[in-house]
């Protein structure tokens, strides 16, 4: 941290205070307000599948205590060089004694230049306990493109049998290894967020609006392994808290 000055560095520490979004760990379920706009991660729910690759593997958990309870484990993981991308994610979700899901997708993008498209597909079954269960798939499509410290990314997602999502876009702003940021929108919301990099780890904030979302983490990392954990609060849905937890492996 040597060459970030003293009043950046406080500036910097002022605005993750306010905005923020973890990129190491995309979440694996719909109600998290993660916006995985980023170049490169670990897929999430939310995220383009149109990434370069940084081989990693990753789990994470979230959970709500409110009732009715909900909650989601996960695995994701990703490998390729820098003109290919394959991933996949993996996840179980529970609300409380009504609803059950399991899922699982994979991802592949290619790059030529400053350009990466990617898709996914996944297939998703999900039950009533002691009743009915039934099998969804889920298709991801993305296009990004990339200006100097800038990338901007487009994609869209849904499941096959009902086309309702809506189209996401955003723009990340990789500043520096220490700093970066994003602007995003699901077309309904806006999310704006930044990561504040440490040798030890990151600290991670984002706000969303219309109303009021934030978003806090916090994450330790040590010879490429990095746990980490958040606290969501705000918006149209309670409060929720995770952890996550990934290896990164040398290209």
């Amino acid at each position: 941290m040597a060459c970030i000055k003293p009043r950046r560095l406080a500036a910097a520490l002022l605005l993750a205070g306010t905005f923020s979004q973890a990129f190491c760990f995309d979440a694996p379920v719909a109600f998290v307000a993660d916006f995985g706009c980023a170049p490169e991660g670990l897929p999430g729910w939310n995220s383009t599948p149109a990434r370069r690759a940084v081989p990693a593997f990753g789990i994470s958990g979230y959970m709500r205590s409110d009732a009715p309870e909900e909650w989601v484990l996960s695995a994701a993981g990703e490998w390729g060089n820098p003109h290919y991308r394959v991933a996949f994610l993996y996840g179980y979700y529970a609300l409380d004694s009504l609803f059950r899901e399991s899922g699982a997708s994979l991802e592949a993008s290619f790059s030529r230049w400053f350009l990466v498209a990617g898709l996914g597909f996944g297939g998703i079954t999900q039950w009533v306990p002691g009743d009915d269960a039934w099998l969804r798939y889920r298709l991801k499509f993305g296009l990004s493109a990339q200006f100097r410290s800038f990338t901007f990314a487009a994609w869209w997602s849904a499941f096959t049998d009902e086309l309702r999502e809506y189209p996401r876009a955003g723009v990340f702003w990789g500043a520096s290894r220490a700093f970066t940021a994003y602007l995003g929108t699901d077309m309904q919301t806006v999310t704006v967020g930044t990561s504040l990099r440490f040798a030890w780890g990151s600290i991670e904030t984002s706000y969303g609006f219309p109303g009021f979302a934030l978003t806090f983490g916090l994450s330790f990392g040590l010879s490429g392994y990095e746990v980490g954990a958040r606290h969501g609060t705000g918006g149209s849905l309670p409060a929720y808290n995770g952890f996550w937890a990934s290896k990164s492996f040398k290209k």
